[in-house]
């Protein structure tokens, strides 16, 4: 008396008669329904990535812009300060940039803030 010789069955789904397909939604508004998702998606990624391209643009024009106000500035203020002008360079001048460069080297070379120099 165990359960090896039991032969008893499991028990059985009530099965459709076999005329009648399984009950299921049908296939074509659900496919409808995934292909106006994928629709929307896309418009959505198409949508996002004009806006990141304007975004660039945007931001390759300011960075331009500062570019060009940072080297009329410092035009302007050679030419106050009766320096030649970048172009043309006389023997002696040194440009903006190399000027900036100077000017960091000796900043650097001072004493740190706070500081009381070595000796």
């Amino acid at each position: 008396s165990g359960f090896r010789g039991s032969t008893r069955s499991p028990p059985q789904k009530p099965s459709d008669p076999p005329g009648n397909p399984p009950r299921t939604p049908p296939l074509a508004p659900v496919l409808q329904l995934l292909r106006n998702q994928l629709q929307e998606k896309d418009a959505l990624i198409r949508h996002l990535e004009s806006d990141w391209e304007r975004s660039r643009a945007q931001r390759e024009r300011e960075e331009r812009l500062l570019v060009t106000a940072w080297y009329n500035m410092g035009l302007a203020l050679q030419q106050q300060e009766g320096g030649p002008a970048p172009r043309g360079l006389p023997s002696g001048a040194q440009s903006f940039l190399a000027q900036q460069r100077l000017a960091t080297v000796a900043r650097r070379a001072r004493t740190p803030h706070g500081r009381a120099p070595s000796s």
